[in-house]
């Protein structure tokens, strides 16, 4: 098996159709956010930016080197949202107040569109695994059992990058912040996507993964359940604790890697890749924890509440022993060399998909550190073609986004603020000032003046 970048072959698959109702579905009123940075406590609404949206952004396929393009976080959000609509989402304060929204959010209209796009969706967002990942060779428990240890050999070799971007950042605390809303995204649902598999009957490797998700949920004691710990430790940092509060900081990677499980989990016939990949990630899970408590502690020594990450590196050996032995290898044993290749192709993609997450967090956490250095990268750079202008208010929605190319932001008149992370001071802009923006860098700009002249120029490739 080799993984390898490649040109996509999916090509115009998605089409305009899919594009227009996807811009449809994004201008649901649930879906066109408010002025504040971070989400209240209603998890039906969540800023999918409808107004950086065009119908044409569903017409290529990301491919494999573009996971951080504006095109794959705009599917991967939309994707997202799909996904949590098949799930039961309700507001700890309870419905009083947002009875509505949860009606729009599960309501024919929404579940029309969301129903006859998801699978092109899947497909759009998806495509470039196809062409990434070749599987091929032998097909034996033998060949997985040995591909599989040494996909984990190789993540446990070296340092997470994200982790010691954080690490190595100036504004440390900010950097752990924004790692921590990365996780966020699945801490707050944990195991959703995995319950789609429990159903049916397919023998003890059922009662296994069964295992796994009875240890997620706590074994149903609530204040146990992984999710609530992982709110515990939001709180320590003195962070929201609510599904979504950091909608507009979720990166492409991380919301990449949170929709393929549910991806797999959707489509029964991608059973034995959901196999390979879930036991890939339980595999790795257990030394990652160990690392950000080193890394955590590191920062804020006792300050911070590790329990969720104590929890889960412990736990999760436990995991990787059970998904190994009682669930890849036993499938492969009972269903034979027709199975072994998806059981493979998820330990790739897994693995692939991984890094996703890592490099778009790490990557993220070093230009939000340097901003400064980026004002001076931006009298540098070689702009071409004529900007784009927009005016905004303080009343406008705030929304996150990032582009293909690298552009230059500038400040044409009054002043703003530019957000780059959930919990760290936002950078001042006035009149006449410039910042570099770098390809798949995600930001928002918030006016502070009554009005707010913006330009983006994009750079010149080199």
């Amino acid at each position: 098996m080799t993984v390898q970048p490649q040109e996509s072959s999916a090509g115009s698959a998605a089409g305009d159709t899919l594009g227009r109702r996807l811009l449809a579905f994004a201008g649901s009123p649930l879906f066109r956010g408010g002025a504040e940075v971070l989400h209240d406590r209603n998890p039906y609404r969540r800023m999918l930016a409808p107004d950086s949206l065009a119908g044409s952004d569903f017409d290529r396929p990301p491919g494999p080197g573009e996971w951080s393009s504006h095109r794959s976080l705009a599917a991967h959000r939309l994707l997202g949202t799909f996904y949590e609509a098949e799930t039961v989402l309700l507001p700890e304060q309870g419905l009083a107040g947002l009875y509505e929204d949860f009606s729009a959010f599960y309501g024919q209209e929404l579940k029309e569109l969301r129903e006859g796009s998801v699978s092109a969706l899947e497909r759009f967002a998806f495509a470039c695994l196809d062409d990434a990942v070749d599987v091929s060779g032998a097909a034996t428990p033998e060949v997985l059992d040995a591909f599989f240890q040494h996909m984990v050999a190789e993540a446990a070799a070296g340092p997470s990058p994200a982790l010691a971007a954080v690490a190595a950042a100036g504004d440390r605390a900010s950097a752990a912040d924004l790692y921590l809303v990365q996780l966020a995204l699945d801490g707050l649902t944990e195991a959703s996507a995995m319950s789609r598999n429990l159903a049916g009957a397919y023998g003890p490797e059922q009662s296994a993964l069964f295992k796994i998700f009875i240890d997620e949920f706590g074994y149903g004691v609530y204040d146990a359940k992984h999710t609530t710990i992982f709110a515990k430790m939001l709180r320590s940092r003195g962070m929201a604790d609510h599904v979504h509060a950091y909608w507009n900081f979720y990166l492409a990677g991380p919301l990449a890697t949170n929709n393929y499980y549910y991806y797999l989990s959707r489509d029964h016939a991608k059973f034995f890749r959901y196999a390979g990949a879930v036991t890939y990630a339980e595999a790795v899970f257990a030394p990652a924890f160990v690392e950000m408590v080193a890394v955590f502690r590191d920062i804020f020594g006792d300050a911070v509440d590790l329990h969720y990450c104590d929890e889960h590196a412990h736990i999760d050996e436990h995991h990787g022993r059970i998904t190994r032995e009682q669930v890849l290898l036993a499938l492969a044993e009972r269903h034979g060399p027709r199975v072994v290749p998806e059981l493979l192709r998820g330990v790739a993609e897994a693995r692939l998909i991984g890094g996703w997450f890592e490099a778009d967090t790490a990557e993220q956490v070093r230009w939000s550190d340097t901003l400064p250095r980026h004002r001076e990268l931006a009298g540098a750079a070689s702009t071409e073609g004529p900007p784009q202008r927009s005016v905004r208010t303080p009343d406008d929605p705030f929304g996150t986004r990032c582009h293909d190319g690298a552009m230059v932001l500038e400040i044409e008149r009054g002043e703003a603020e530019l957000v780059t992370t959930p919990t760290g001071p936002p950078e001042r802009m006035a009149r006449g000032d410039a910042l570099l923006i770098p390809a798949g860098r995600l930001y928002g700009v918030r006016a502070a003046t009554p009005e707010t002249a913006l330009l983006l120029h994009p750079v010149s490739p080199d």
